[in-house]
């Protein structure tokens, strides 16, 4: 296993680096910054779909929930109906899975590059290219870089400081806002834990490790605000749309809505009855006598007129 993860990802970024370090006028950091970018742009369709997908489990979580709370008690139901409504929980994680071997061989190829001792010096050209000329008059390469041996730990620990500040920063910006708390405050430790870690590593690594890790973060924090329009619109895309809360349906259902006003009602038309001056003969004298004259429409007092029994 070993002998292909060398052949197929290892050697490669070995003789990357070296063919690099020539061309770059044998300025290593600078191999180190091309080499860099170059992973940094093949894993770029990576690194959108991790995070389109994220964009997208999240705005599953409302419906995600409600299925959990509906088939509480039934897992194998809540998997089929998880399924119908397209959740993946790999899909987020996948390319974070492809980098990670890729990281691992460029850490074991600057390591093996920058051959701080004789015997890993001659292990180095065991592992170079026969068709690319010239490689081997490369070694040993200059590992000096301003106050730093890229092939040492910091004596000044000011490489796992800056790899902290920039781990924290790229975090902060790559990690898409979430309305989720416990999500979010899950986020908030990872984006506290992960920089500490990285730095905590970083004391006991070569500094040119911790030059690659800065240069990464920096171009993924670039990288970021470029491909920030198509982030923005596959956010848009996958948007959750806004869920009724239980509270809310149940108030709803036990009282029903009143039905809406018109916006304009016709005024009612006042219709004067016509009174024909006449009573009801069922009526007694005095009944008629105690409600008065009556008036007709004009106004004007009618007679009464009474019928003897």
């Amino acid at each position: 296993m070993g002998n292909i993860f060398d052949f197929l990802l290892v050697n490669p970024m070995t003789n990357a680096l070296m063919l690099l370090y020539g061309l770059l006028f044998n300025q290593y950091v600078l191999a180190i910054i091309a080499l860099t970018l170059l992973i940094r742009l093949v894993t770029l369709p990576l690194t959108l779909k991790q995070q389109i997908s994220s964009f997208k489990m999240q705005a599953m979580q409302p419906q995600i929930k409600a299925l959990q709370e509906k088939y509480k008690s039934d897992p194998q139901r809540l998997q089929a109906e998880m399924r119908k409504l397209g959740f993946n929980p790999l899909s987020g994680c996948l390319p974070l899975l492809i980098q990670f071997p890729i990281l691992i061989g460029l850490y074991q190829a600057i390591i093996r590059t920058l051959a701080v001792t004789p015997l890993s010096t001659l292990e180095l050209g065991s592992h170079l290219y026969g068709f690319l000329p010239g490689l081997s008059t490369l070694v040993p390469i200059d590992s000096r870089f301003l106050l730093w041996d890229l092939g040492q730990p910091d004596p000044f620990f000011v490489i796992p400081i800056v790899v902290v500040v920039s781990t924290y920063f790229a975090n902060k910006v790559m990690t898409p806002p979430t309305t989720d708390p416990t999500m979010r405050q899950t986020n908030q430790m990872m984006q506290l834990m992960m920089p500490l870690m990285f730095g905590f590593f970083m004391l006991s690594t070569p500094v040119g490790l911790g030059v690659y890790w800065i240069v990464s973060n920096l171009i993924g924090i670039v990288q970021y605000y470029i491909t920030k329009p198509s982030l923005d619109r596959a956010r848009a895309l996958h948007a959750a749309p806004a869920v009724p809360s239980p509270a809310a349906g149940a108030v709803s259902s036990a009282k029903p809505a009143a039905p809406a006003k018109p916006l304009f009602e016709p005024p009612k038309s006042k219709v004067k009855a016509k009174s024909t001056g006449r009573v009801n003969r069922s009526g007694s004298a005095a009944d008629n006598k105690a409600k008065g004259p009556v008036k007709d429409g004009s106004g004007k007092a009618g007679k009464v007129t009474t019928t003897p029994q």
